[in-house]
């Protein structure tokens, strides 16, 4: 009998029964290539059986250098410890100023095509339309870390306009889209780092909040599901990132989180997605012991639902392509060999 992956993964945003949990493995391309490569497959999502899909509004340009320009014109280099996301070598916005920048149009149509493969894909799979780079990744990437930071402090009218530009920027975005039928919004965003918040709660109430707010009021104006990706520890606002309407978070890292507390303390009003390391656990376990912690997890957080069972983030090659096949094999209820 075919599954219904779109139906589990609704049902377990719910936290009504679906008969059991859906998995989800995202994949660096490197690691992507490994599995196509191993199992003479075309897609590595596909044989993963994975229950989600996302399409990216990200179209960068090739340089004649080889690095890329994104939309924003941001300019990125791709080098192994960059990973797929890469690493920024220029920001536009060079000093608290934006003469000589013009924030950049809509790509409708870019747009409307992501939009028609999630369509394609809803009768099977959970879909969501990610904005990556979201909100305060977007307006470091423009800015610059350290110069955003000393904005925030010490220029406050730049930094307000900085982040009611890209404010703008993403509702006009979501105008474009919202109408159209898929199940969710996927927001890229570190707001954490590996204890506390990157620009520290009262910094990121200011000036984060309030824009984020709005946007995921938007979204669920149109009745779509909210899925936060944020690494690092949120812990000092997670309860505001409940009241502000996110169904569910990625990445849950167990370096920083405490499971058990935060399935005990939100587990009824969020759904967690990932929980399995893959800073200082799938690197470097065996499969025996990836098999008994993927198990430990569910059991922490499956329970009432509310969870995706999933690495904390997208897998790099470092990983034994054998530790990400024995956790597929205890979503699929399969026992250890």
């Amino acid at each position: 009998m075919e599954v219904n992956k779109n139906k589990i993964v609704n049902s377990i945003i719910a936290h009504t029964s679906a008969g059991s949990l859906p998995w989800q493995f995202d994949m660096t391309r490197e690691f992507a290539d490994k599995v196509c490569r191993q199992f003479q497959c075309i897609s590595a999502d596909e044989f993963m059986e994975n229950h989600l899909f996302r399409s990216k509004y990200k179209q960068n340009s090739k340089l004649p250098d080889g690095q890329e320009l994104d939309i924003f014109g941001v300019t990125w280099s791709k080098s192994p410890e960059g990973g797929d996301v890469g690493i920024v070598t220029d920001h536009p916005l060079k000093e608290p100023s934006f003469s000589g920048y013009t924030f950049p149009e809509i790509r409708k149509d870019f747009a409307a095509s992501l939009c028609d493969i999630l369509e394609s894909k809803k009768n099977e799979l959970f879909t969501m339309f990610s904005i990556t780079m979201g909100f305060f990744e977007r307006a470091w990437s423009l800015r610059g870390m350290e110069p955003l930071m000393l904005d925030m402090m010490m220029n406050e009218k730049f930094a307000m306009e900085l982040f009611r530009k890209i404010e703008e920027h993403h509702l006009a975005l979501l105008d474009v889209v919202l109408d159209r039928d898929f199940d969710a919004l996927y927001f890229g965003d570190d707001w954490g780092q590996q204890k506390g918040l990157i620009m520290g709660p009262p910094m990121w109430r200011k000036y984060i909040k309030p824009s984020m707010e709005r946007i995921f009021s938007k979204v669920k104006s149109k009745g779509k599901k909210i899925v936060l990706h944020s690494c690092g520890d949120l812990r000092d606002i997670f309860p505001e990132v409940i009241e502000m309407g996110v169904d569910v978070y990625n990445t849950l890292q167990p370096e920083i989180y405490n499971l058990k507390k935060m399935k005990r303390e939100y587990g009824k009003d969020i759904t967690f997605y990932g929980g399995i390391s893959t800073q200082q656990f799938l690197p470097f376990a065996t499969p025996l012991e990836v098999y008994n912690k993927t198990q430990e997890v569910m059991n922490i957080l499956g329970p009432d639902e509310g969870y995706i069972l999933a690495p904390t983030h997208a897998i790099t090659p470092d990983i034994p392509l054998e530790n990400i096949l024995t956790m597929l094999k205890v979503g699929k209820g399969e026992s250890f060999k």
